[in-house]
């Protein structure tokens, strides 16, 4: 299987129907995830998403099984691009890679939860889009507390080798009551 699986690197998802493809595995990756947890995963709307397929500021890694397009990674070095980014805190935090190019964030790494072999696709997807970016850069990601021990695990399996890591920030929802809710 391993041998069927290819990683495209491209600026721009030129097809409609690709781009269709995408936005369906984007949407049905956090479906299951979105009905546990109170923070709103995949968070584009279906226009967001399609812009961000065409927009030249996001490298996208394409996946495919045999012919089938399977699943997509979206990184870019523009931070100013994710809304829910705050950019100006990396560029005092880290102003020459900043400066550089070298500070980017991943906004998604999404494949079809329907595919056989999800890790080992999704191993070979983050391996091959990170690995391209070098050694000297810093790659910002967010996630919630309920992927908190999952993606830590994924990217060490991705990556195949040692990386340091820090949390930055965290964000709580929380709720308060006198009566526990049904």
């Amino acid at each position: 299987m391993e041998n069927n699986i290819r990683v495209i690197e491209t600026l721009v998802v030129h097809e409609q129907d690709a781009r269709k493809r995408l936005w369906g595995i984007y949407r049905d990756a956090f479906e299951r995830l979105n009905r546990r947890t109170p923070i709103y995963h995949g968070s584009y709307a279906p226009s967001q998403f399609d812009d961000i397929l065409q927009d030249e500021d996001f490298t996208k890694f394409l996946v495919y099984a045999g012919n089938e397009l399977v699943g997509v990674t979206l990184i870019t070095n523009v931070l100013a691009k994710i809304p829910w980014v705050n950019a100006e805190y990396f560029e005092e935090r880290y102003p020459e890679r900043t400066r550089n190019g070298d500070v980017y964030f991943l906004p998604a790494v999404v494949i079809d939860p329907d595919h056989q072999d999800l890790r080992l696709i999704g191993a070979k997807l983050l391996q091959q889009s990170l690995t391209t970016l070098g050694e000297d850069v810093v790659l910002a990601v967010d996630y919630s507390e309920t992927l908190r021990h999952s993606l830590p695990a994924f990217v060490r399996r991705g990556l195949g080798r040692t990386f340091k890591g820090e949390i930055l920030d965290r964000l709580v929802y929380q709720i308060f009551y006198y009566k526990t809710p049904s």
